[in-house]
């Protein structure tokens, strides 16, 4: 048996193995001979049948496997003993070639990420200024009136953002087919909701009417139905309005907000609400970036056994948001016009950059001391008990279930502080607007952000909530 030892720079260590001539076929006969021993053929003893007659009863290519598995592990270990190799990631063997007189393998393990920083202080990232338009505080108060809006039964014809009740039944080839049909659906206009053609063809109509909607299913879709014309018979059995409520006394008792009383206070909370939100965007994106060129300022081995198993773990959970939401995945990659082969490669890419930063962020950690002490858990339990008007021990019982968690997101805190605090310069300067009613706002540096694992969540969600929208563009169906 011959071997070949490499350690790669990502840390993985590839095992290159040959056997061949005596020592291969020899191997062979002896994992034969295990199998023939406990071969029973009929009026023969257990193990003394002739071999031929043995041969046709033994799986060979289980005999071949035993062998491999065999020379593997005998290089394996000599590989771990000889180099003290501390093996992090389970071991896969790679079969490239079996004869009858040769076999040749491969077997790679990784070895534990490695990570050697590079510059992550005095990195100079700005934190932008916010600016407060008189648009941005109209935008706010019209999305209040949206979430306070009432529909009702209006008389005429439906338009664009008017919502139909609607019954409905598709039909290919005059033959209904599975989700094309519903009772009682609320379609709002305007939504993209069905696929194309669909609402556009429903505007004008009013209650009690029936129309017949012919559409065409997008190329780029679900397999039983891409690029195939159907017919849906349609019955509207009511139309509803959104009506906006006015700014008046009435409005300002149901928002239930503290000093806004009128108008002009309305404004003043929005401009605040905005400012606040804006403020957190920025001390967010100049955290990002600070961290982001931390990460690409360190040079990280990462096994890519590691990688693909976080690459495998976001796939399960993209899987199960899709199908949460009504399609299959081999619909959402259809629908989306996507290639599997560009997404496990994105899904790749994507851990092995996770991974990264999970790694650098904890090496700062370790580096910079700041791991949660027990006086840092004490202070915050004190901070919460005067907030909440508790006894400190009373917090302390509470949030006893949660414990990691909480200590996790103190971690976070102490992290984000120092990497704001140690990064940070002078608020960088915007050309001023023309808008009217703009408010500038300079920042401190973050106190607090988001875990890595909690930001990512954030994101998974927001794809979760695009394929919620992929799903509404599905062919109308059923509740």
């Amino acid at each position: 048996m011959e071997k070949l030892v490499e350690k790669k720079e990502n840390q993985d260590v590839v095992i290159t193995v040959k056997c061949e001539g005596e020592s291969w076929t020899k191997q062979l006969k002896k994992e034969f001979n295990k199998k023939a021993s406990n071969v029973v053929v009929p009026g023969f003893r257990k193990g003394k049948a002739p071999e031929a007659m043995v041969k046709s009863r033994i799986n060979q290519a289980e005999v071949i496997n035993n062998a491999i598995m065999h020379f593997a592990n005998v290089a394996y270990k000599e590989a771990v003993t000889e180099n003290q190799f501390y093996v992090y990631t389970e071991p896969q063997i790679n079969v490239t070639k079996v004869e009858d007189n040769l076999a040749e393998f491969t077997i790679v393990f990784g070895l534990p990420p490695v990570v050697e920083l590079g510059q992550y202080k005095n990195l100079g990232v700005a934190l932008k200024e916010v600016k407060v338009s008189a648009k941005d505080v109209t935008e706010y108060i019209d999305n209040l009136k949206k979430q306070n809006a009432v529909m009702q039964v209006k008389d005429g014809e439906a338009k664009m953002g008017d919502t139909v009740i609607i019954d409905f039944t598709g039909y290919i080839d005059n033959a209904p087919f599975d989700g094309g049909s519903a009772k009682g659906y609320e379609l709002e206009l305007g939504s993209g909701s069905f696929i194309p053609g669909f609402e556009d063809q429903l505007v004008g109509i009013k209650a009690e009417e029936s129309r017949t909607i012919n559409v065409k299913f997008p190329d780029n879709y679900v397999e039983s139905l891409k690029g195939k014309a159907a017919t849906f018979e349609v019955k509207c059995n009511d139309v509803k309005e959104k009506v906006l409520p006015e700014l008046d006394e009435e409005f300002f008792k149901e928002l239930n907000i503290n000093d806004v009383k009128d108008e002009a206070s309305l404004k003043k909370y929005a401009k605040a609400q905005v400012t606040s939100r804006k403020e957190n965007e920025a001390k967010q994106e100049q955290l990002n970036e600070i961290v982001n060129t931390a990460v690409a300022n360190a040079k990280v081995g990462i096994p890519s056994a590691l990688v693909e198993k976080e690459a495998n773990a976001q796939f399960e959970q993209i899987k199960k948001q899709i199908e949460s939401a009504g399609l299959t995945y081999a619909d959402y990659v259809a629908i989306n016009g996507l290639k599997e082969e560009e997404l496990a490669a994105k899904r790749r890419e994507e851990a092995e950059k996770n991974i990264k930063s999970m790694i650098v962020i904890e090496k700062i950690i370790l580096e910079e001391k700041l791991d949660v002490t027990e006086d840092d858990l004490k202070n915050e339990y004190a901070r919460i008990a005067g907030m909440y008007n508790m006894k400190v021990e009373d917090v302390e019982k509470a949030l006893s279930s949660n414990k990691d968690q909480f200590l996790n997101q103190l971690r976070n805190a102490k992290f984000t502080e120092f990497m704001s605090s140690n990064n940070a310069v002078k608020v960088e300067n915007e050309a001023p607007s023309k808008v009217e009613e703009e408010k500038t706002v300079k920042k401190a540096p973050a106190k607090k952000a988001a875990s890595t694992t909690a930001k990512k969540t954030t994101t998974s969600t927001k794809k979760a909530s695009s394929t919620t929208k992929t799903t509404k563009k599905a062919a109308p169906k059923a509740e």
